[in-house]
């Protein structure tokens, strides 16, 4: 036998359909917060605020790592390994930008990655693409708290992205590449 209202399936009946809602037992483990109590919610936004000034070191840091695969590509050339590390670190810097108040320095390295990604001959990789991106991440991080910088930026991205765009093949007109389907058709 059932506990309570909350242990029964409801069932709702229409002219030509049963609406059946299964148990909530979960509602018996909320537990409402008081005023006072701890709430998680707002101590992690009150550390995430406090890490938020260490934010341009970071993306420093990501950087200077991006630069120096750069420096390893240029000296050795593109190889399956020169290729993966350049490639995470672009991505790692795609990946925070936008988190840590980059997210135009994260489009610049999406475009990287994109190409990247996409090119299957290493010999094709254009060296010149590389470092357009390379030097487009690093003045954008680099001049980040200037005001006039934003628009320069927001073009500089936008020409890298159309320049991947052509690379890849795509058009910005062209539906977002898509994930293939889980299931079988």
């Amino acid at each position: 036998m059932t506990d309570s209202k909350h242990d029964a399936p409801g069932v709702t009946r229409f002219a030509d359909h049963e609406v059946i809602v299964p148990p909530n037992r979960l509602k018996k483990a909320l537990k409402r917060a008081a005023a006072g109590d701890y709430d998680p919610l707002a101590a992690a936004e009150e550390a995430f605020e406090g890490l938020s000034t260490q934010f341009a070191t970071w993306m420093e840091d990501e950087c200077a790592k991006l630069d120096e695969a750069r420096g390893v590509v240029h000296a050795q050339g593109f190889t399956a390994d020169t290729r993966e590390t350049l490639f995470r670190a672009a991505h790692d810097i795609k990946g925070h930008g936008s988190t840590f108040g980059f997210p135009l320095a994260a489009d610049a390295a999406d475009s990287l990655c994109r190409v990247l990604d996409h090119t299957t001959e290493l010999s094709l990789m254009p060296l010149k693409f590389v470092d357009q991106c390379v030097d487009a991440v690093r003045a954008i991080i680099r001049e980040h708290g200037d005001v006039n910088a934003g628009a320069t930026a927001s073009e500089l991205t936008k020409s890298l992205r159309a320049l991947a765009d052509e690379m890849v093949g795509t058009t910005a007109d062209a539906p977002p590449e898509t994930s293939p389907p889980l299931a079988p058709a």
